[in-house]
């Protein structure tokens, strides 16, 4: 019982933590031409922050189930969308006082040689509560947990024509008692990643939109996504029809990038609920 009320205040804590030091926006844009942008940490806490910032390299994966989950890479040097090497965060760390934001200034010094398409970093801000140092040689020593919130956002950084879209490869319905899964294979279309949602209308055979929702995609390059499809407004037995568009979310603000839709799904996809 008194470890579940430890895991139980741990997890407040740090719930409480997330909720009170803030990041926006969650995407930051540049391009060759607007090499500086800003982000900022806001301190909605009465406490002192100690906040630092870090990049790595990353995007979204899947495995053959279509889970969906970010890997990372050590060796970003190695990866060709990475601009790791090229960023800059002013400033870097920094103790950010209750009730106080701060603007972190991004630069990318990256050569002009870089191919037309779209670069990437993921940017690691960490915040930690702050505390004074202690002379543990007259106080005695004592244990203390320090609870670090790494928040993960993205920079994009934008060269030449960059170009973007998404397309269906490939699909597969599987239906058991458990429920319909739709597991589809999206494909990156252009130089650029997709973000955005895929919008699925499920109709019958009359063209009643019987069920609607969307599903968030950031598509860096190919994935397998998984769909869990609730049945409890179908009809046992009756054919239905899977629409699936894509709408791109991207909020542009950097005035000389501009980004290229090449190709959205707009496909139909047949099902029929099982009368077992």
């Amino acid at each position: 019982m008194k470890i579940l009320q430890t895991i139980l205040l741990v997890l407040l804590f740090y719930f409480n933590l997330y909720s009170q030091i803030l990041i926006s926006p969650y995407i930051v844009y540049t391009d060759e031409k607007n090499k500086v942008n800003n982000f900022i940490v806001q301190n909605e806490s009465n406490d002192n922050y100690e906040v630092s910032v870090s990049f790595t390299f990353g995007y979204p994966v899947s495995d053959s189930s279509g889970q969906i989950v970010m890997k990372y890479f050590d060796n970003d040097s190695s990866q060709t969308y990475s601009i790791n090497d090229y960023i800059r965060a002013f400033p870097k760390k920094f103790i950010l006082p209750p009730k106080k934001r701060q603007v972190i200034r991004l630069t990318i010094k990256a050569p002009d040689t870089l191919p037309s398409g779209t670069y990437w970093t993921r940017i690691v801000t960490s915040a930690v509560p702050y505390s004074e140092h202690i002379d543990t040689m007259h106080r005695g020593i004592t244990a203390r947990i320090k609870f670090v919130l790494n928040q993960v956002t993205t920079c994009l950084y934008r060269v030449g024509n960059a170009e973007s879209g998404v397309k269906i490869s490939d699909y597969k319905i599987n239906s058991d008692t458990n429920g319909t899964q739709l597991i589809i294979n999206l494909e990156r279309v252009g130089n650029s990643p997709f973000i955005g949602n895929l919008i699925f209308k499920i109709k019958d055979e009359k063209g009643n939109v019987v069920k609607e929702f969307s599903e968030y995609i950031p598509l860096y390059f190919n994935l397998m996504k998984k769909i869990q499809i609730d049945r409890s407004n179908f009809e046992k037995g009756k054919k239905y029809f899977i629409n699936v568009t894509a709408v791109n979310t991207e909020k542009e603000d950097i005035p000389e990038s501009t980004l290229k839709i090449t190709s959205l799904p707009n496909e139909q996809i047949p099902f029929e609920i099982s009368n077992k």
